[in-house]
């Protein structure tokens, strides 16, 4: 009789584990999208020390984000918005409008990406 309560509480922590990590991060990832899209905008209107700074703000959300997204997330995805992130760094300094604007565009995609696949979906679990 044991055994069908703690099979019970085991798999409510599961689901409640998955819905609580699920929340988290949509809810990093629309931020960290927001302040992207602000950065998109900056480099639209070539006012390149506002892009700067609003990609150093999304850089040290990123950091902070990026710990629990590694245990939480596959590495390989992690590693890509690591990279086009010091991309996008690196065309910003150069005042780059075409590769800044591809670089935050593939970024956008990457980090919208992970809230899609996170999703309870029946197309995520086959």
């Amino acid at each position: 009789m044991r055994t069908v309560p703690t099979i019970v509480i085991i798999v409510v922590l599961l689901l409640g584990g998955s819905w609580t990590t699920y929340r988290y991060l949509q809810t990093t990832t629309q931020a960290l999208g927001t302040q992207l899209e602000t950065v998109e905008q900056s480099i639209s209107t070539q006012k390149w020390e506002v892009a700067q700074k609003e990609l150093n703000t999304a850089l040290q959300r990123w950091d902070k984000n990026k710990t629990w997204w590694t245990v939480l997330l596959d590495h390989q995805e992690i590693d890509n918005i690591d990279f086009s992130m010091t991309r996008l760094e690196k065309y910003i300094e150069t005042q780059d409008m075409p590769l800044s604007l591809g670089e935050v565009s593939t970024l956008k995609l990457q980090v919208n990406h992970i809230s899609d696949t996170e999703k309870l979906n029946l197309q995520n679990i086959l």
